[in-house]
């Protein structure tokens, strides 16, 4: 009976062992899972800011309302929950930073400012804010974050 409650024991500790390994594996990819996903598309969010920027100072031709419809694609990606191999944060012992969270409300911020820019030449928004939103998903996809006019940083 002493071996059968021993086996059983060894059993549920191998079993356990190997599901938390699982997990922290997770935990340790998920950052990388989501640069995967989402980070040529937070990429060309980037460059849609950057010709936006250009556009400000005569360099650029593309109309603003252009820009904001490949800034809407590149969002809507980003924010489509489909794509999403899962965070980790739910399983890993330590919170896991919901990238995907950061980077859709940054996506957002640029279509509400490309917007701005579609209805009125001058617009009213806070550039530092718009800067800070985007710039932690920059970090987290692994981004210089972007000197631009609209940020207000160039």
């Amino acid at each position: 009976m002493k071996g059968v409650v021993k086996s059983l024991a060894f059993a549920v500790a191998c079993v356990l062992w190997f599901v938390s390994d699982a997990s922290a594996q997770g935990c340790r990819n998920f950052l990388l899972a989501a640069r995967a996903d989402i980070g040529s598309h937070v990429a060309a969010l980037q460059r849609t800011e950057h010709e936006a920027s250009d556009r400000l100072k005569g360099l650029d031709s593309r109309p603003f309302d252009f820009l904001l419809g490949e800034a809407r694609k590149s969002a809507a990606i980003i924010a489509d929950p489909s794509l999403q191999r899962g965070e980790g944060s739910k399983d890993c012992r330590d919170p896991a930073q919901p990238v995907r969270l950061i980077c859709t409300e940054a996506a957002q911020a640029w279509v509400n400012v490309l917007e701005k820019f579609v209805a009125r030449p001058k617009p009213d928004y806070d550039p530092k804010r718009f800067a800070d939103t985007v710039s932690g998903c920059e970090q987290l996809m692994g981004l210089k974050p972007l000197r631009s006019a609209i940020r207000g940083t160039e």
